[in-house]
C-alpha cells in the first residue's frame, strides 16, 4: 500500500468525513513538523536549539505511531481498530507533544482542533468558539485576515487588552492540502512573550533611570574635581569641604544603585511566591530595634504600636523586613512638622481591615480588594502599618507615591539621601506576596502607610486564562 508524506497509509475504507479530518490532522503535523525546524527559528518562535527538539519530539511520534505496536493486529484476541481513529490519536499526540498552542480555524475562524498547549492557555471549552472570543487584540486578528486574503503566512507581535501584561508572538497560515479546497481552514499558533518583553522593558526603564538618576551627582564631581584642581589646589579647607561633598553624592550614587539592582531582581521573581512562615509581630519588632538608633541620629523616635500578637502568612522574611524599614525611613524623613519637632514612627501589625485615620485621604487598595483577589475573608487579612504624625500628604501626590523616582520635595528628598525607589520597592515586595498597600493622610494628623496579606500565598490564585 502506497504511504504519504508522513510514512502512513492513506485509509481505504471511512466515511469522507473521517477522511477529511484525517487530511487536516495530516497536514498540522507536516506543517507543525517542518516549521518546528525552519520556520520557527526564522520567526522567532523559539531559538534554534528548542527547534530541534521540537522537530525530534514531532517526526519521533511519527516513527512511534508506525510501529507495530501501533498497527491493526491480527490477533483474534485484540478487538478491530479504525485505523482513521489510530491515526486521528496519532496525529493528537504529536500535536500535544508541541509546546506552543495550536489551532486550525474553519473558514468562518471557529475553532476546530486545538492541542493540548493551545487547551492550557485557553480552557477547555474553545472547540466551535471564534477566535475572537479569545484573542481580543485587534492586531493579532488583523494578522488573521491578511494571511487569509493573501493566502500565505503572516505574524505579528500583539498585546492582549483584557489579560493585563500578555504579550505573544501571533502566527497565521492557510492550511494548504485538505481534501476540500474550499474549507479556508487555517492554522494558527501563538507564542506567550510576556516574560521576554518584561525583560526588555527592565532594560530600557534601567538605562534611562541610570542616566536621568546619576546625572546630576556625577557632574557635581566632576565640578568639584575642576575645583580641586584649579584655584583650590592650595586650599585645605576648601579641599576637606569638596571631599565631603564628594564622599556624600558618591554614597548617594551607590544607594540608587543598590536600590534599582533590589528593584530588578524583585521584578524578575515577582511570579515566584515564598514558601517559608513568618511571623509579622516578630520583624516589626526586630526592625523597630534596628531603627531605633538611626531614628536618634535623625531626631526622631520609633514608637511601639500594638505587635504583642502572632501574626503568621507566608512570605520572605528579608522582603518583610526591607518594606517595614523602608517606610520607618520615609516616616523619619517626612514625618515631622517642623525642623525642631521629633519624627515619631508608630510601627503596628493586626488582623482585618482596621484603618489608621477616620475621614482621610485614601489611595491603593482597599482591604476588601485585597481579600478577593487573594482568595480570603477581610477579616483573616494581617496587616503592618507605618504611621508618622506629620502634616501628612496633599491629595494630588497620593497616588503617585509608588512611582519610581516620584518625590514630593525633590531638594528634600536628595539633602537627605532618598532616591525615590524605596515606595516602588515597598509595592513590588506586597505584590509577590499577593498582597496590598493603601495610603491614608490627614492633614495635621499625619500619614499612614498599611501593607495587607493574605495568610496564605497561593501560587496561581486565577487558573483560567480565557483570553489573551
Amino acid at each position: 500500500m502506497a504511504t504519504n508524506a508522513t510514512g502512513i497509509a492513506p485509509s481505504a475504507t471511512g466515511t469522507p468525513e473521517d477522511n477529511r479530518r484525517v487530511a487536516r490532522a495530516r497536514n498540522v503535523v507536516i506543517f507543525s513538523g517542518g516549521t518546528s525546524l525552519l520556520g520557527a527559528a526564522l520567526l522567532g518562535f523559539v531559538s534554534w536549539p528548542v527547534a530541534l527538539t521540537i522537530s525530534a519530539v514531532t517526526f519521533g511520534l511519527i516513527a512511534l505511531a508506525n510501529a507495530p505496536l501501533f498497527q491493526n493486529s491480527t490477533d483474534e484476541q485484540q478487538p478491530e481498530v479504525s485505523s482513521d481513529m489510530l491515526r486521528l490519536l496519532r496525529y493528537s499526540a504529536i500535536l500535544d507533544a508541541l509546546p506552543q498552542p495550536v489551532l486550525v480555524l474553519d473558514g468562518k475562524d471557529r475553532i476546530e482542533l486545538s492541542n493540548a498547549a493551545g487547551t492550557a492557555l485557553f480552557g477547555n471549552a474553545i472547540e466551535n468558539a471564534h477566535i475572537s472570543t479569545i484573542v481580543r487584540a485587534p492586531t493579532a486578528l488583523e494578522v488573521l485576515r491578511e494571511a487569509r486574503h493573501a493566502g500565505e503566512a503572516r505574524e505579528a507581535e500583539y498585546s492582549s487588552v483584557t489579560s493585563q501584561g500578555f504579550s505573544g508572538l501571533f502566527y497565521a497560515a492557510p492550511l494548504a492540502g485538505t481534501d476540500d479546497p474550499s474549507s479556508d481552514e487555517m492554522i494558527v499558533m501563538i507564542r506567550d512573550r510576556t516574560e521576554q518583553k518584561k525583560l526588555e522593558k527592565m532594560r530600557t526603564d534601567f538605562i534611562a533611570n541610570v542616566s536621568h538618576e546619576l546625572r546630576t551627582p556625577l557632574a557635581s564631581i566632576l565640578g568639584f574635581i575642576e575645583t580641586l584642581q584649579g584655584h583650590a589646589k592650595d586650599d585645605p579647607a576648601a579641599q576637606e569641604r569638596f571631599f565631603r561633598l564628594m564622599q556624600a553624592q558618591t554614597e548617594r550614587m551607590l544607594r540608587l544603585v543598590q536600590d534599582l539592582v533590589s528593584l530588578s531582581a524583585l521584578e524578575l521573581n515577582e511570579r515566584r511566591v515564598p514558601e517559608e512562615k513568618v511571623d509579622l509581630c516578630e520583624v516589626a519588632s526586630v526592625v523597630r530595634e534596628t531603627m531605633a538608633p538611626v531614628a536618634k541620629a535623625a531626631h526622631g523616635e520609633m514608637v511601639q504600636g500594638p505587635t504583642d500578637c502572632t501574626a503568621e502568612i507566608t512570605g520572605d522574611r528579608d522582603q518583610l523586613i526591607q518594606v517595614i524599614q523602608n517606610l520607618s525611613d520615609n516616616a523619619l524623613r517626612y514625618g515631622r512638622n517642623s525642623g525642631d519637632e521629633p519624627a515619631r514612627v508608630h510601627v503596628s501589625v493586626g488582623f482585618g481591615s482596621e484603618l489608621a485615620f477616620e475621614n482621610a485621604e485614601k489611595s491603593g487598595d482597599s482591604p476588601d480588594q485585597i481579600a478577593v483577589r487573594a482568595g480570603c475573608q477581610t477579616e483573616d487579612l494581617r496587616y503592618v502599618r507605618v504611621r508618622d504624625e506629620g502634616p501628612g500628604i496633599e491629595k494630588n501626590d497620593l497616588p503617585r507615591l509608588t512611582e519610581r523616582f516620584y518625590r514630593i520635595d525633590v531638594e528634600r528628598s536628595r539633602a537627605t539621601g532618598g532616591t525615590g525607589l524605596g515606595l516602588a520597592i515597598v509595592k513590588h515586595i506586597v505584590g509577590r506576596h499577593r498582597g496590598g498597600i493603601l495610603i491614608e493622610s490627614a492633614p495635621g494628623r499625619g500619614a499612614a502607610f498599611t501593607c495587607y496579606f493574605p495568610p496564605d500565598v497561593a501560587d496561581d490564585l486565577d487558573t483560567s486564562v480565557p483570553q489573551v
